[in-house]
């Protein structure tokens, strides 16, 4: 199971490089570009303080996979599938930054027919599932807790942009829909 867990990391690893860095992206206007870049620092930030403590590296090493390690890759699996799906959904309207597509379009289908961020919500899945993996209380809330409050307070910044771009149309989709699962 210990090859499955990390085939997925380096699966999300993978997808989210090509996603956030080599894909082209049809987009006609973009309307927050920083917030991206702070995004990744609170990552990045989170996965080195879970693996920098030696206690945490000295048990990763020669722990079993069990149980809750098996558990843990199921809801990083979870997660990264939700992502994927939205990433799809959305198609090559997908950026990294918060944009508004060519054709102005506000996506409703699929995950967002229900999820305003399913891309988000598939990151907090997986950053949780990555927590539960790790069984070590500090790394486990580093891993988790940093991501998901930055992925918050995107949405949140997120959703200004597109209230002020779309207006009526997205305030409905707003009250029709939940921020997250």
């Amino acid at each position: 199971m210990r090859y499955v867990f990390w085939s997925i990391v380096f699966f999300w690893w993978v997808m989210d490089f090509y996603v956030l860095v080599l894909k082209r992206n049809s987009y006609s206007k973009i309307l927050d570009k920083q917030s991206k870049y702070v995004l990744t620092a609170f990552i990045l930030t989170g996965v080195l303080l879970a693996i920098l403590p030696e206690d945490f590296r000295a048990v990763w090493r020669v722990r079993e996979f069990g149980p809750l390690q098996c558990a843990g890759t199921m809801v990083l699996a979870m997660g990264i599938t939700i992502r994927l799906t939205a990433i799809l959904t959305f198609g090559d309207c997908f950026a990294p930054d918060i944009v508004v597509s060519s054709d102005k379009r506000l996506v409703q289908k699929g995950l967002y027919k229900r999820i305003r961020h399913p891309s988000y919500t598939g990151e907090i899945v997986a950053f949780i599932g990555l927590g539960i993996v790790f069984q070590h209380i500090p790394s486990s809330i580093f891993v988790s807790l940093l991501p998901t409050l930055r992925f918050v307070y995107r949405a949140i910044m997120e959703e200004r942009k597109l209230a002020e771009e779309f207006g009526e149309q997205f305030l409905g989709y707003k009250k029709r829909t939940r921020m997250f699962i």
